[in-house]
């Protein structure tokens, strides 16, 4: 509108002298009538404008996205689960003593696959349900499978479900044979569960022929933070052994440093180490309120060295020999 009015400007100008004296004194009234309605109009155009812009509509817009986030997780969940059920299916017409279906072959990481495609602990344990197949096929887990079952047992809150399977080779067939997956079977109940499940799986170290829980620094501690939260005679008396153990082996062992960096720290090898501190934060916090001591602890996972506290002294500043 404003264009098309300096257009009309400028072609009056070009017209005769006398011409556009006549045409201004005759719409000077109109033209200012004029520009007044077209304020106007502009105005309640701009006014129209900027309410539809007002925050009444902002809800509605983030219902709408919201609506459409909801609608494609739920289309995840349900194509998740028929993926699930799918390849449960494919498993159990193709392994067995007398297969269902003999084309085809199940393979290792179709386990990986389905432990990471169950999603409650009653899938997890329909899937548990099809170990026998697979040793009836003549097949063996590996300890792969174990460090992956542990794990997905302890991220469904179903840590009793491995106590079950490791507990029952002869049933299961899925061995314990990762000291990985026993020291995160050992993390998944000690903490949580009874006393009575942190003995189970520390038995079960010695059914596979896994080194002595007393041996292990990150299972010794979690063992005896366990026995710490329970006040039977019989907790007192291992509890006492693990922690005559767990001094001798902090003794003899450099100090451990946790890593501060949370894609190393979801690393599964630094898992451990992370373990071992938690367990240690929590038997320090224990033996300070029960007036045993602690110090030992706080030296050993520290910057300075740990030394007997008889004879503790601060570390001295490296020499310039020792960075050459």
């Amino acid at each position: 509108m404003v264009l098309s009015r300096m257009a009309s400007l400028f072609s009056l100008s070009s017209r005769p002298q006398a011409l556009f004296r006549l045409a201004s004194a005759a719409n000077r009234s109109v033209c200012h009538r004029n520009f007044h309605l077209t304020a106007v109009a502009r105005q309640t155009k701009d006014d129209d404008l900027f309410s539809s812009a007002t925050p009444s509509g902002t809800p509605v817009s983030e219902a709408s996205k919201s609506t459409t986030v909801k609608a494609k997780s739920q289309d995840a969940a349900t194509r998740r689960e028929q993926q699930f059920y799918e390849l449960v299916e494919y498993v159990t017409d193709r392994t067995g003593r007398k297969r269902t279906i003999k084309a085809g072959q199940v393979r290792q990481t179709a386990w990986l696959r389905l432990f990471q495609l169950a999603s409650s602990s009653e899938q997890l344990e329909m899937v548990a349900e099809l170990f026998p197949r697979w040793r009836d096929s003549g097949k063996e887990f590996r300890s792969i499978h174990a460090e992956a079952f542990v794990r997905r047992c302890e991220e469904l809150k179903c840590p009793t479900l491995a106590l079950k399977v490791f507990g029952d080779h002869s049933k299961y067939g899925l061995g314990l044979s990762s000291l990985f997956a026993a020291r995160h079977m050992l993390h998944s109940v000690y903490n949580k569960r009874p006393l009575s499940d942190s003995m189970t799986v520390a038995a079960l170290f010695g059914v596979y022929n896994l080194p002595p829980v007393s041996s292990d620094l990150a299972a010794c501690s979690m063992l005896y933070a366990a026995c710490l939260k329970d006040h039977s005679a019989n907790a007192r008396v291992v509890g006492k052994a693990l922690y005559e153990e767990l001094q001798k082996q902090a003794h003899d062992k450099p100090p451990v440093k946790a890593p501060q960096e949370s894609v190393i720290r979801a690393r599964y090898a630094e898992k451990p180490n992370i373990w071992l501190l938690d367990a240690l934060k929590t038997i320090e916090k224990v033996h300070k309120k029960t007036g045993k001591e602690w110090r030992w602890i706080r030296y050993w996972t520290t910057e300075r060295e740990w030394r007997p506290r008889n004879t503790f002294t601060p570390m001295q500043p490296a020499t310039t020999a020792d960075h050459a």
